[in-house]
């Protein structure tokens, strides 16, 4: 008789991830899928915020928790089965500056759940490699730590020059080929990696209910991506 597996716990779980990649960073993980189990999605379900604009699906965390225990085994089925299917994202475009929008992407909820999990996981392999003075969509680091210190460094010390650099466009240009690729060279589970893939390619429904398809870059806002400032 095959004994029965217990679920993985995800605090445990990206405990020790965490404290592998720190260890070895050439060490390839397996078996991240396998923590897409019921428990874990419902603490992630717990931590999604319950004001946030619905998807395409128009269900809100209010609605998905009348059945949150038939819905969420019904999720686990589906990705067990490989029969999960990333939904469109819907664009919301908000003013930014003078005649400018910020194109946004609302994913479905159970989109944003899964993406809180699998973001979770990258965290913990990623997470290690940066250097303390990186402060860009960090836990417990921001835009706001790294201008108090650079300001505080400036009137202390003698410089003359200071160099801003951005890359224009950077989420509308992400290569998908080149995203999968830099993924493995961490991650040996092609069933997370195709998550993630599903994500790229789900395809984006535009204010006006055009359907897009981008062949590269990926829709800023998700829970997935980095937050916009």
């Amino acid at each position: 008789m095959q004994k029965h597996r217990p679920a993985k716990d995800m605090r445990t779980s990206l405990r020790g991830i965490a404290n592998k990649a720190r260890k070895d960073s050439k060490h390839r993980f397996r078996h991240l899928y396998s923590l897409f189990n019921a428990n874990n999605l419902k603490r992630c379900f717990s931590q999604l915020r319950r004001s946030a604009a619905a998807g395409v699906d128009k269900v809100t965390k209010t609605e998905y928790e009348a059945k949150l225990d038939s819905n969420i085994e019904q999720l686990v089925e589906r990705l067990k089965g490989k029969r999960y299917r990333a939904k469109l994202v819907r664009r919301k475009n908000i003013p930014k500056g003078k005649d400018k929008v910020r194109p946004l992407g609302i994913p479905a909820l159970e989109d944003k759940l899964l993406q809180l999990m699998a973001a979770r996981i990258l965290a913990a392999i990623y997470e290690g490699d940066f250097l303390e003075s990186s402060k860009g969509y960090r836990p417990g680091k921001g835009p706001r730590e790294a201008s108090e210190e650079l300001a505080a460094r400036l009137h202390a010390g003698k410089y003359h020059w200071v160099v801003e650099a951005d890359i224009r466009g950077f989420f509308g240009s992400i290569s998908h080929q080149w995203m999968g690729k830099m993924l493995q060279e961490r991650i040996e589970d092609a069933a997370f990696i195709g998550l993630i893939s599903k994500w790229l390619k789900a395809g984006i429904m535009e204010e006006d209910g055009r359907i897009l398809h981008p062949a590269t870059g990926t829709p800023q806002g998700g829970i997935a991506t980095p937050p916009t400032q």
